[in-house]
């Protein structure tokens, strides 16, 4: 069950569109308070809150026992209204739930759900036709239901899909995203290596070919000849010096910026709340170390997502002394009784051959600390 906004909001709305549509037999059939009357009431009001409270926490993965007590509360007020008003309005408000369950649950599980929810009504279709003379029209109702349900929530089922690949998709454009910036940090710090060994082995060589041969020189003239020799041997020296400055710092700037790549897959994630505690500029120098971070933070993030039931994670990134420290925590489960998968596992094999540490907090959730020495 993942929060989709867009889509759970346009089921909201449709859903409510048709509970006020429902609503309108109130005023065409209201004549006094009577049981029946106030049963229906209460029944038709207590479906749309529930309606409300499913459709408002769809999303939430530790909201799934609720979601079964709130079906089966949603099916019994269908079941009552039909029983109330001796009517099959009743499906009206079963295609809502037919919505829903493709949002609540997996397929096998929505489709019980639906199966059990068609039959009910079917058996309370066979007893409010019961005393008429011709109830055929009830059974062609109810077929016609069934149809019109079950379309629903196989429409239902689509969107869902496609909202997963969607949601897929946008995960791995940030995950490219992120790489991207390591990669165009790589790719400078290449560059620049490049360019000073260049500089180093070809003008930084013949420039103290140079110097030597012009330093001879000077000890073989005399006179104003001489004076020029050696204001070219300063100037070749002092050339020589800033080459060799120059090569010094472009070695020293192959930096790649991590903090940038964090946020960069932090951007956009669906359903959770994100604080980041990332320095503005975060740079390290080993580019193996940075690559590693990124991928365990990225297998965090990717498990708080399927596996946390949260709908908050804080992610920080800091440096100490002597190591660099990535903290995710969320608000989910935790580990509890669960097993570290695959996914964990070669994430502390990674951490391990950087002689780094995994340590992990159950409590509240999940809070996973790695340290890595610099």
């Amino acid at each position: 069950m993942v929060y989709r906004f867009s889509h759970i909001k346009l089921i909201r709305l449709a859903g409510l569109i048709i509970w006020l549509s429902l609503s309108i037999p109130f005023f065409l059939q209201f004549e006094t308070f009577n049981q029946t009357f106030n049963v229906y009431l209460i029944s038709h009001i207590f479906f749309g809150l529930v309606f409300w409270f499913v459709t408002n926490n769809i999303g939430q993965m530790s909201f799934k026992l609720k979601a079964w007590l709130s079906i089966l509360i949603l099916i019994v007020l269908v079941l009552l209204i039909n029983h109330t008003n001796d009517s099959a309005i009743g499906i009206f408000y079963a295609l809502m739930i037919s919505v829903l369950l493709a949002w609540l649950f997996p397929v096998r599980e929505s489709l019980v759900v639906l199966f059990v929810c068609n039959l009910l009504i079917g058996l309370q279709f066979s007893y409010i036709g019961g005393d008429l003379d011709n109830h055929s029209q009830y059974y062609v109702l109810f077929f016609i239901y069934l149809g019109v349900s079950v379309f629903s929530f196989i429409i239902s089922l689509v969107a869902f899909r496609q909202q997963n690949a969607k949601e897929e998709l946008r995960m791995l454009n940030t995950e490219l995203k992120a790489t991207q910036v390591l990669l165009a940090d790589s790719s400078r710090i290449n560059e620049r290596l490049r360019i000073s060994r260049e500089l180093h082995d070809l003008i930084g060589h013949h420039l103290t070919a140079l110097t030597l041969n012009l330093e001879a020189a000077s000890h073989m003239t005399e006179g104003k000849p001489q004076v020029y020799v050696k204001k070219a041997h300063s100037i070749a020296r002092l050339l020589l010096s800033d080459v060799r400055e120059v090569v010094g710092k472009f070695r020293q700037s192959g930096t790649l910026d991590l903090g940038l790549a964090i946020k960069e897959l932090l951007s956009g994630l669906p359903r959770l709340k994100v604080t980041q505690e990332i320095p503005a500029e975060f740079l390290v120098e080993d580019p193996k170390l940075a690559q590693t971070i990124l991928r365990c933070a990225q297998e965090l993030i990717t498990n708080t997502m399927k596996h946390a039931e949260a709908n908050h994670i804080r992610v920080k990134l800091e440096r100490t002394d002597n190591s660099v420290v990535l903290v995710v925590q969320d608000n989910g489960v935790g580990l509890g009784q669960s097993q570290i998968g695959n996914g964990m596992t070669g994430m502390a094999e990674r951490v391990k051959l950087l002689n780094g540490r995994c340590e992990y907090v159950s409590e509240k959730g999940l809070k996973s600390i790695l340290t890595f020495p610099v």
